[in-house]
């Protein structure tokens, strides 16, 4: 069962985004083994090796705290644990040097989810979505986290012309509920 949530609340995190980000080549071979031990993390039962794990990625993210992907991966792996302001901390700090909405949105779920809520943060999500004329579930879902008074109307927009919008079920649960669901621990 703890596998099974830890797989999907890492899977979460790796498609929070589904904007791929291309990989540059300085970044493609820390990319594949961030990769690796996120797999390996996965798979394993034993928890000394999930800490093994965790142990090699954090001196992964710390040694490169400006590729999004193995920030990505090892905050997601702390998020799942229920690591969260130890997830935080390493947001934060990639946040500030980095304009990645997605990151930044997982920044201000989980310091909301620890009892830290911060609307300014959900805010810079939404004007730098807004900025970049993107409409998507992320900027969805910061207006929704503040109770923006635009969410249906731009709900309605991104949901024209889409025959499938499954992805925005998750409204129809309070924001407490959701926090809950992505982080449940």
């Amino acid at each position: 069962m703890i596998f099974k949530k830890t797989a999907i609340v890492i899977s979460f995190f790796l498609l929070l985004e589904i904007n791929a980000y291309a990989v540059d080549n300085k970044y493609e071979k820390l990319t594949e083994e961030a990769s690796f031990l996120l797999k390996e993390y996965v798979d394993s039962t034993d928890g000394d090796v999930k800490n093994s794990i965790l142990s090699r990625l954090s001196v992964l993210s710390n040694n490169n705290p400006d590729n999004i992907n193995v920030v990505r991966m090892y905050t997601g792996i702390l998020s799942s644990r229920g690591e969260y302001k130890k997830a935080i901390f390493v947001l934060e700090s990639f946040n500030r040097k980095n304009k990645d909405t997605s990151l930044l949105l997982h920044e201000c779920m989980l310091k909301d989810r620890v009892g830290d809520y911060e609307e300014s943060c959900y805010r810079k999500v939404i004007s730098l979505k807004r900025s970049n004329g993107i409409n998507d579930v992320d900027y969805l879902m910061a207006l929704f986290m503040v109770g923006d008074k635009n969410f249906d109307k731009d709900k309605s927009i991104y949901m024209k012309g889409r025959d499938d919008n499954d992805d925005l079920k998750i409204f129809e649960n309070k924001k407490e509920k959701i926090l809950n669901v992505f982080y449940p621990n």
